[in-house]
């Protein structure tokens, strides 16, 4: 007892078949095309609006002053460049009184003398800077003053002459 069962058909009303035209014509396609125009409306109102609100700019002749305005100040700006310039050069080394007693310490023979240092043994250049020179950081100077490109290399009982910066 099998019972077929037939494949379901809608049945075409009235024998209507499909039309896409008069499906959209029943749809309201039209519309689309009116929604469309509408948009484009709003588009070019929009942009007329913003023309007639927008300000018209910087007059020319207000524009032409500015600019010379700042060419006058870019030209100031120049001849007080140039009028510094002139100033830092004619201006004379001031001499302070430590420039002054420094000349005299050259003069006297005395002082001219370089003093000698025998090395200890345990002693750095840094540490005999610090004695003689009252600064490590002048460790350099005395290095200059007797040819020694390495500091670790210090022998004891050699003699170094220290600096005049030191003995002063």
């Amino acid at each position: 007892m099998t019972d077929t069962f037939k494949p379901y058909e809608p049945e075409d009303p009235a024998g209507y078949e499909y039309d896409e035209y008069a499906y959209e014509e029943r749809r309201g396609g039209r519309v689309l095309w009116g929604r469309v125009a509408l948009l484009g409306f709003g588009l070019l109102l929009a942009f007329l609006l913003g023309r007639w609100t927008a300000g018209g700019g910087a007059d020319n002749s207000e524009l032409k002053k500015v600019r010379a305005e700042l060419s006058a100040a870019e030209e100031e700006n120049e001849q007080l460049q140039q009028d510094l310039t002139a100033a830092q050069a004619a201006a004379e080394p001031v001499e302070t009184p430590d420039a002054a007693a420094t000349d005299d310490a050259a003069d006297d023979p005395a002082e001219a003398e370089p003093q000698t240092y025998t090395v200890q043994r345990g002693d750095t250049l840094r540490g005999i800077a610090q004695t003689f020179c009252g600064d490590p950081l002048l460790d350099d100077l005395i290095a200059a003053e007797n040819g020694i490109a390495d500091a670790t290399q210090l022998s004891v009982g050699e003699d170094l002459l220290l600096p005049a910066k030191c003995t002063g």
